[in-house]
């Protein structure tokens, strides 16, 4: 005779209950080894759109080479990925765990795959925020530009250290004639050059462009940097009778603490070349912080009827933080062309420049006694707005030289 033992409904539904319990674990497990998170979620699309740019940044592997050193240093294994397509270690990682090694987003998640870091970025048209670090700007607020090496930075240049007053003094004693700058002589006189290659600006709908990889308001295509402004300025002078240089070589490209050491390596090279050279004009544009309060109005003036970005011009004294620079900037000197040229915009077109702004660091003005760093608008201006500004500078410049 054959006997049927009969289960209990409490012990039957124990048993599913272990058993479901067994497989959950052995499913978060896997994820846990895999370094892939589980989402609570339902992505947006804005989300997923978001999600395959990044994917399609990664394939081409448009990593921060800043990222990539400090990863490498905390992280030897990091040190093994050597980036190529070819890789058998890369291969490998990313066929078993489906992440990068070399995205610092992946090596946060990957100890705690059950909570997916998901980084709120900055709408472009609402706020200007600016990515990676804190770095100080030259305008004295909130720079987040890219995380700094402090192994390799250019000596103070980013430096958030007060004046001395012995500086603010002597800033209070200059004395600015009206004099025009005389050059004379063949061949070009003004260089226009950039250290600082890829800043870029806020958004416009209507001219988009792509920002670099995990760096807000920067990007690889000189055509949406101030390089394009530099283009623009040096039209506008050229136009006016003015002999003009343009170089416009990436200082920053796979290392953008060296770009003030390498932009001063493009300066001897072209002052080698060109004998002529009298003016340098290094062209960037401001950065505001996520914490300010500036607004894109209040960097703006209005033109016969357009919107343009204001300028700003800023000295450096070479005072430095940790022993200062061994060949320090006649910064008077170059103060005094600041000032002429800040005062000649504003009479042109007041309110157009902002006051002359000093700091401690060099920008390589030590090259000459006319060398200045000129910010045309900022993260919070466009680059429509940054091009109308140039056209304006062009003209003050053309009207303080002989």
């Amino acid at each position: 005779m054959i006997r049927f033992k009969i289960m209990r409904l409490s012990s039957l539904i124990y048993f599913l209950v272990v058993l479901a319990l067994l497989a959950a674990v052995v499913f978060l497990s896997w994820r846990l080894l895999s370094g892939n998170p589980v989402k609570f979620s339902r992505s947006s699309d804005k989300e997923i759109q978001l999600r395959d740019e990044v994917q399609a940044a990664e394939q081409v592997h448009d990593i921060n080479p800043a990222y990539r050193s400090m990863l490498a240093g905390g992280f030897p294994a990091v040190a093994a990925v050597d980036g190529s397509p070819g890789s058998i270690f890369t291969s490998l990682w990313n066929m078993i765990t489906r992440r990068d090694l070399r995205d610092p987003r992946d090596l946060l998640n990957y100890p705690m795959p059950y909570l997916e870091y998901s980084p709120q970025l900055p709408d472009n048209d609402v706020e200007a925020v600016e990515a990676a670090s804190n770095l100080p700007g030259r305008g004295g607020v909130d720079r987040s530009l890219v995380p700094a090496d402090i192994s390799h930075a250019d000596a103070d240049e980013d430096s958030t250290h007060e004046l001395s007053d012995e500086i603010r003094i002597q800033i209070n004693q200059i004395k600015v004639d009206d004099k025009p700058i005389e050059m004379t002589g063949d061949g070009p006189k003004i260089l226009i050059y950039h250290s600082h290659s890829r800043e870029s600006y806020r958004q416009d709908p209507r001219n988009p462009y792509k920002e670099a990889y995990a760096e807000a308001y920067r990007s690889n295509d000189m055509d949406y940097t101030v390089v394009k402004v530099g283009s623009v300025l040096a039209q506008y002078l050229t136009d006016r009778g003015l002999a003009v240089l343009h170089d416009k070589t990436n200082h920053e490209k796979g290392n953008y603490n060296a770009s003030y050491t390498r932009s001063l390596e493009t300066l001897k090279k072209r002052m080698a070349d060109y004998e002529s050279l009298q003016m340098f004009i290094d062209i960037h544009r401001n950065a505001y912080g996520k914490n300010s309060r500036k607004t894109p109005d209040e960097d703006v003036v209005v033109i016969n009827g357009e919107r343009v970005a204001r300028l700003m011009l800023v000295v450096g004294t070479g005072e430095g933080v940790v022993g200062g620079f061994n060949e320090k900037p006649n910064w008077k000197e170059n103060a005094k062309l600041a000032i002429k040229l800040t005062n000649k915009l504003n009479e042109l077109y007041p309110g157009l420049a902002k006051d002359v702004y000093y700091k401690n660091g060099r920008y390589n003005q030590h090259v000459s006694t006319n060398a200045i760093l000129v910010e045309v608008g900022s993260n919070l201006t466009t680059l429509a707005e940054a091009e109308r500004a140039a056209e304006y500078l062009a003209e003050a410049i053309s009207q303080i030289i002989d």
